[in-house]
């Protein structure tokens, strides 16, 4: 689902919950515009800072497990934050 389509999903379900929302009905793409516009603004004014990579140690075996098994958390990370619409710096 893009971003776009996601906001709006989302303002949907909030309009459905509203009292009187039929009184507003000839503003509702008006209102939908607004809280698409202030969703995706939202998501560009943030950005994350992961930690840094681990590199791999080759003392232990253990260690590198751990350091591969972090890394791979970072890029699971940065996936998901980015699929959100939201910057990762690192």
């Amino acid at each position: 689902m893009q971003h776009t389509d996601k906001a709006i999903a989302e303002f949907e379900a909030w309009w459905d919950r509203q009292p009187f929302r039929e009184q507003f009905e000839d503003l509702k793409q008006q209102f939908c515009n607004v809280a698409v516009a202030f969703y995706q603004k939202g998501r560009e004014d943030v950005d994350i800072e992961l930690p840094e990579p681990r590199e791999g140690r080759t003392t232990y075996l253990d260690d590198d497990a751990r350091d591969e098994g972090w890394n791979d958390c970072l890029e699971e990370c940065r996936a998901a934050i980015e699929a959100a619409g939201v910057t990762v710096r690192g």
